[in-house]
C-alpha cells in the first residue's frame, strides 16, 4: 500500500535465504518496509472491529471486481449445461442404459456437486472474513512472511474488498487469487478453507501460558534467592523443559513451542528468545551482539531511515522462515537452555533488592522527579505513603506529590498534576491513573502494596 512495487518485485526474486547478508539484504528491506506499511494498515482497521464490516456470502466485488464477468458467466453458463444434459435425459431415444444417458447423469451430477462446494465455500469465505479482525489482533509473530502478507490482506480486505474482487468461481469451488509476500497476483490461488494455512494466533496468550512461564522462572530465580536458598539448575532446567513439553500439546496446533519462542517476552532475557538470540536466524558466524549490530547496520545500509520496527518486523519473518519442521527440535533445546539463563538472571538480580524494613534503605524508582534526577523510596517515607494510600490523602515520594483526584490516582511528576503513568507490558496492563499504576511506580513495594486493601473513602473528621 503506497510501497516502491519495481523495487519490491525485484526483492521478492531473491527469496528468503537464511544467511546471506551480501545477496539478499536489498530485498529484506524493501520487503520489511513494505510489511510495515501493510502492518501498519491492517492494525488500524482493527480497532473498527467485526461489527463495522458488512459480511456478506457472496461479496458485491465478486461481481464488479476482475472476475466479475466470468463469475456471472458461471452461473449461466452452468444453468445451460445443466439443460443440456436434462434434455439428453428428457430424449425417449437415449435409454438409461445408453452411454449417452449415463454420461447426462454423470455431468449433471458433477454440475450438482460443483454448486454444493462453491455454496459451501461462500459459507467458509464468510466466515473467515468474520473471525480475521480477532485473529490478526492476536497474531504470533512467529508466521512465515507468506501467511503474514495473506492474513494482512484479509485484514485489509474487509474494507476495502481486495481480495474479494480475485475470488472466482470455478467446477472446483472458489479459488482466491491471492497476492504474493509483495502485494502483487503471481497466479498462487488458495481455496477459503486453505487461505488460514500456516496462521496461528500467539500461543502464550492462551491458558495463562505467558504467566505461568514467568512464575516459573521467578520461582527458580529471584524468590528462591530471595528465600536464601541457593541456586539450583537442575531444578530450573526441570521445571522448564516440563513448561516446554507442555506446549507441545494438540490443542496448540503444533505451533506452541514456536509461539513461545517468537511471542513470549522476558525483560531479563533481552525480549523474546528470537530478539535476544539474533545469531541463531541472522549470522552464525557472529556472537549474538556482532550479529544484531551486523543486521542492524546491513539494513540501514539500504534503508537509512528505518524505523526500529520495521527492521524488527523484516527481522521476525526472516527467523519465521528459517524455523522449519527440520531445525525445530534444535531451537527448542537452544530455548531451554536461554530460559534457563533467564532464570539464573532472575536469581543474581534477586541479591540486589533493598531490604526497606532496615531503617535508612532506599530503592531507585524507574521515573524520575520535576528536575529529572533519580527518584527513591526510603523506608522512611513509607509510613506516611501507607497512611496516605489509605485515607486518600495527598503524599509525598522524594519530592514527588500524590493524591487522590477525580477517582484517580495523580502525580507531580512533570510539575502539575496529572494521572500516575500506567504500562503495559507482556503480562500486564495497568491503566494511568490506576491502583495497580501507583503500585507499579513505587515498586511494588509490599507494605505500600498491602495499604490498598479495604482503603475505603476517606472518614470524614470531626470538627
Amino acid at each position: 500500500m503506497g510501497a516502491d512495487a519495481s523495487l519490491i518485485k525485484a526483492a521478492a526474486q531473491m527469496g528468503p535465504k537464511a544467511w546471506d547478508y551480501s545477496g539478499i539484504m536489498k530485498g529484506i528491506a524493501a520487503l520489511g518496509r513494505y510489511a510495515l506499511e501493510k502492518r501498519t494498515v491492517a492494525n488500524e482497521l482493527t480497532i473498527y472491529g467485526n461489527k463495522e464490516f458488512q459480511i456478506k456470502e457472496m461479496p458485491d466485488e465478486m461481481l464488479t471486481g476482475p472476475f466479475g464477468e466470468e463469475n456471472a458467466a458461471f452461473f449461466s453458463n452452468m444453468k445451460e449445461a445443466w439443460g443440456k444434459m436434462v434434455k439428453v435425459r428428457q430424449n425417449p431415444l437415449n435409454i438409461p442404459s445408453s452411454k449417452k444417458y449415463k454420461d447426462s447423469v454423470k455431468t449433471i451430477n458433477m454440475l450438482k456437486g460443483s454448486l454444493e462446494k462453491n455454496k459451501a465455500d461462500l459459507l467458509v469465505w464468510a466466515e473467515v472474513r468474520k473471525n480475521i479482525n480477532e485473529n490478526w489482533s492476536n497474531a504470533s509473530k512467529g508466521i512465515n512472511r507468506e501467511v503474514f502478507h495473506r492474513t494482512a490482506d484479509l485484514q485489509i480486505n474487509n474494507t476495502y474488498g481486495e481480495m474479494n474482487a480475485t475470488a472466482m468461481f470455478t467446477l472446483d469451488g472458489i479459488k482466491i487469487f491471492a497476492s504474493s509476500d509483495v502485494g502483487m497476483m503471481d497466479g498462487t490461488s488458495y481455496s477459503p478453507s486453505e487461505i488460514m494455512d500456516g496462521f496461528f494466533i500467539n500461543q502464550m496468550s492462551l491458558d495463562n501460558n505467558a504467566k505461568n512461564l514467568t512464575n516459573i522462572i521467578a520461582g527458580a530465580g529471584e524468590k528462591r534467592k530471595n528465600a536464601g536458598k541457593g541456586w539450583n539448575e537442575a531444578v530450573a532446567r526441570t521445571e522448564i523443559n516440563a513448561f516446554v513439553q507442555s506446549m507441545k500439546d494438540a490443542k496448540y496446533g503444533g505451533n506452541g513451542v514456536k509461539s513461545l519462542a517468537f511471542d513470549y517476552s522476558n525483560a531479563i532475557g533481552g525480549g523474546t528468545f528470537v530478539q535476544a538470540n539474533k545469531a541463531m536466524f541472522a549470522d552464525p558466524s557472529k556472537s549474538n551482539e556482532d550479529a544484531e549490530l551486523s543486521y542492524v547496520e546491513q539494513y540501514r545500509k539500504v534503508n537509512p531511515n528505518a524505523s526500529y520496527d520495521e527492521i524488527e518486523l523484516a527481522y521476525s519473518h526472516q527467523a519465521a522462515d528459517v524455523w522449519t519442521d527440520e531445525n525445530s527440535s534444535e531451537y527448542e533445546g537452544k530455548l531451554v537452555n536461554w530460559l534457563v539463563g533467564v532464570a539464573k538472571k532472575s536469581y543474581d538480580q534477586g541479591d540486589a533488592k533493598e531490604d526497606l524494613s532496615i531503617e535508612g534503605s532506599s530503592v531507585k524508582l524507574d521515573w524520575t522527579g520535576q528536575d529529572n534526577t533519580a527518584v527513591y523510596l526510603r523506608s522512611e517515607q513509607i509510613p506516611k505513603i501507607v497512611q496516605g494510600i489509605k485515607d486518600k490523602t495527598t503524599f509525598t515520594v522524594d519530592g514527588t506529590r500524590f493524591k487522590f483526584l477525580n477517582n484517580q490516582w495523580v502525580w507531580d511528576a512533570n510539575g502539575e498534576f496529572e494521572s500516575v503513568t500506567g504500562a503495559e507490558g507482556q503480562n500486564y496492563n495497568y491503566k494511568d491513573g490506576s491502583n495497580d499504576a501507583l503500585k507499579y511506580r513505587l515498586g511494588n513495594n509490599k507494605q505500600i502494596v498491602d495499604a490498598f486493601e479495604n482503603n475505603g473513602l476517606p472518614v470524614k473528621k470531626k470538627k
